[in-house]
């Protein structure tokens, strides 16, 4: 009980952060809010970053209390996994233009990505995120980092099913093809 007190707050960010998030991201907000997409993403982005700066620097106003001994074996093993999911999400940014994802300059590309590690991996973005997560916590395994963790990975489940229903709704049909031949978030070997 006393762990689950220590680690509300961050619990209750990244609750709120999540429901906010969600809620920016809908077409909803978007119309009501009418700032052009542009703008509208630039936006999103800068709270997106502030929203999650401010709760790692909540979390880390807590002691590191460790789940298991950290040693240069852990910190390698962690740094590898990372760097794997640092790869693959510089892979998945092949065919995505970063100033368009960062609302620099508006968004051309209106077809679905099919090739290349989207062959293998319809979110391979999501994938790099767990990959880069798990290497985190094995690098510095504390506490409060398996809080962010988790925190963050029950997150991304909710907004892979909001952007898989995006995806359908923008698509349609070939959305649902793709679906069919192509997992989620762990690459097949097959094609």
């Amino acid at each position: 009980m006393e762990y689950l007190i220590t680690y509300l707050p961050i619990i209750l960010a990244w609750l709120i952060f999540g429901l906010m998030h969600s809620i920016l991201a809908s077409r909803l907000m978007k119309d009501k809010l009418n700032l052009g997409p542009l703008t509208y993403r630039r936006l999103y982005n800068v709270f997106s970053i502030f929203a999650v700066l401010f709760i790692f620097f909540l979390g880390a106003t807590l002691p590191a209390e460790y789940l298991f001994v950290k040693d240069q074996v852990s910190k390698s093993i962690g740094l590898i996994i990372a760097t794997f999911g640092f790869l693959l999400a510089k892979l998945a940014f092949r065919p995505i233009s970063l100033s368009e994802f960062l609302g620099i300059k508006s968004e051309t590309n209106q077809k679905l990505i099919k090739d290349g590690i989207y062959a293998r991996i319809r979110h391979p973005l999501y994938s790099a995120l767990i990959l880069g997560l798990i290497g985190f916590l094995i690098f510095s395994p504390t506490y409060t980092n398996l809080v962010h963790v988790i925190c963050i990975l029950f997150y991304l489940f909710i907004g892979i099913y909001f952007e898989e229903k995006r995806l359908k709704n923008f698509f349609g049909q070939e959305y649902d093809d793709y679906k069919k031949q192509t997992p989620m978030l762990f690459p097949t070997l097959r094609k």
